[in-house]
């Protein structure tokens, strides 16, 4: 009875799946996407990475009807055959070989390409979040419809196990009376819902599910992927590397050379803002936060001594912004200028010779092992690879989920560049000379023979995978 009623379950989820599998489903496309393609392809869409910008993608290639899916499980496959689509956009991204993605059905990508029409239009589940609140999911695939589907699946399969137990039993009760034996008392719907057999099955169903639901929590826990904390400083990338071009690496200078990325000191803010002491967007109150923190007095342009006061540094600091910054506001309506000013102090108060307290956006488990410097300097890794479009963001956020799947899979599909021009894809940044040998690599014991055999043709390069990139130890010991 169990066993029939189990078979009977699990074929009733069957169907409702297939149901449910007809339409794209956009969910399930944003997963596909974390996993196949943010590594290369911007998330918001609309902008170049190491890939072209997806927005659109659909009708770029409405004139090869089918031929996009095929695209994207294996592009050279339509580079090679002429593809004039293929052979087009090959050439456009200086010869850059797409990673081949065969595990896709149609399915997946119908999936996939959903998710990026309503990622690219800021619908549904992908809607920006507005000022006053997070966005409202729209009724054609939002979080909450999605949750009411399947708990509307659950009461369908309940009630479908308890009919279908009642015609069990009656048929038994039929056969009882055929053969000629006792037959069993009728069972009522409580009885049924009671019975040894549907207490067992409920049980295994609630292990399964709690088990379930126990492993993927902790798997996720401390993953914090679109986290963005409002920091002391109002900090945005979008002006520092964005507009003004500034390199990742000016502030974050141990990316190439230590394990930690590390956070600039104020020293290094200071280096620009001695000059630049007012900005577009927030004027002169978060650069006075800086100045506090560091002691910079910006009258005279240099450090204060230690034995200046707080109160005799904020003086200072009230007249630079009435005096210097502020004058011709303050000529012209006093009594709002002198409100601005005392505003901009009062938060400037708090950093007075103290370090800026900035909040960690990205951090990894204790016992997962990353190094900086072996990614952007051995590597060539682009910093946009981990953190996406940094460039693009007035307020800094977690672009990827960081972890132990995606970290895998970059290694099972990022070629190595054992030498500057050696492997075909260029997978990743290359700024190199065709030439020069990676000198990180030249001691690799099979490093000629990964060399010759990709000089010979035989391959199209060495994945991180096959330098020994998915040993455990290689993250945790």
């Amino acid at each position: 009875m169990f066993a029939r009623l189990c078979s009977l379950a699990l074929l009733v989820t069957f169907l409702c799946g297939s149901l449910m599998a007809q339409d794209p489903d956009p969910m399930n496309g944003q997963s596909l996407f974390i996993e196949k393609c943010a590594s290369c392809h911007n998330n918001d869409m609309v902008s170049d990475m190491t890939g072209p910008a997806l927005q659109g993608a659909k009708d770029r290639w409405k004139k090869f009807p089918g031929q996009l899916n095929e695209w994207i499980r294996n592009s050279q496959a339509l580079v090679s055959a002429g593809q004039p689509r293929a052979v087009s956009l090959f050439n456009q991204w200086d010869k850059s070989v797409m990673t081949a993605n065969p595990d896709l059905t149609d399915a997946m990508i119908d999936d996939i390409l959903l998710y990026i029409e309503m990622k690219a239009a800021n619908e549904g589940p992908f809607a920006k979040k507005e000022a006053d609140g997070p966005a409202v999911a729209t009724a054609d695939g939002g979080s909450e419809g999605s949750t009411a589907i399947l708990w509307l699946l659950a009461l369908v399969l309940g009630i479908a196990v308890v009919l279908l137990a009642r015609n069990i039993n009656a048929l038994n009760r039929l056969a009882e009376k055929q053969a000629g034996d006792h037959v069993s008392p009728e069972k009522t719907i409580r009885d049924i819902i009671l019975s040894p057999a549907i207490i067992k099955m409920l049980v295994f169903l609630l292990i399964l599910v709690g088990g379930y639901t126990t492993v993927n929590n902790a798997i996720g826990l401390g993953r914090q992927q679109n986290y963005a904390p409002e920091q002391p400083i109002k900090f945005s990338h979008e002006l520092h590397a964005g507009k003004n071009g500034i390199n990742c690496q000016y502030c974050h200078d141990g990316a190439r050379r230590s394990k930690h990325s590390v956070i600039p000191a104020t020293n290094t803010c200071m280096n620009c803002h001695k000059a630049v002491k007012k900005g577009p967007e927030h004027g002169t109150a978060e650069i006075l936060k800086i100045y506090a923190s560091s002691g910079f007095n910006p009258r005279q342009g240099a450090y204060f001594d230690k034995s200046i006061t707080a109160e005799d540094r904020l003086a200072i600091y009230e007249e630079w912004l009435l005096k210097d910054m502020m004058k011709k506001e303050h000529e012209a309506n006093p009594t709002v200028t002198e409100r601005t000013v005392k505003k901009q102090l009062e938060a400037a108060k708090g950093f007075i010779a103290k370090p800026i307290e900035w909040v960690r956006v990205h951090n990894l488990p204790d016992h997962v092992y990353f190094n900086h410097s072996q990614h952007v300097t051995v590597g060539k890794v682009k910093c946009q690879t981990c953190h996406g479009a940094v460039e693009e963001m007035p307020v800094l956020k977690q672009h990827s989920t960081l972890s132990m799947g995606w970290c895998i899979n970059c290694h099972r599909q990022t070629e190595v560049q054992f030498k500057d021009g050696m492997n075909a894809s260029k997978t990743g940044p290359y700024d190199g000379d065709d030439n020069k040998a990676n000198s990180y690599y030249t001691d690799y014991q099979y490093y000629e023979r990964y060399h010759q055999e990709v000089s010979d043709g035989k391959r199209k390069g060495v994945t991180v995978e096959e330098i020994g990139g998915l040993e455990c130890q290689k993250c945790h010991y």
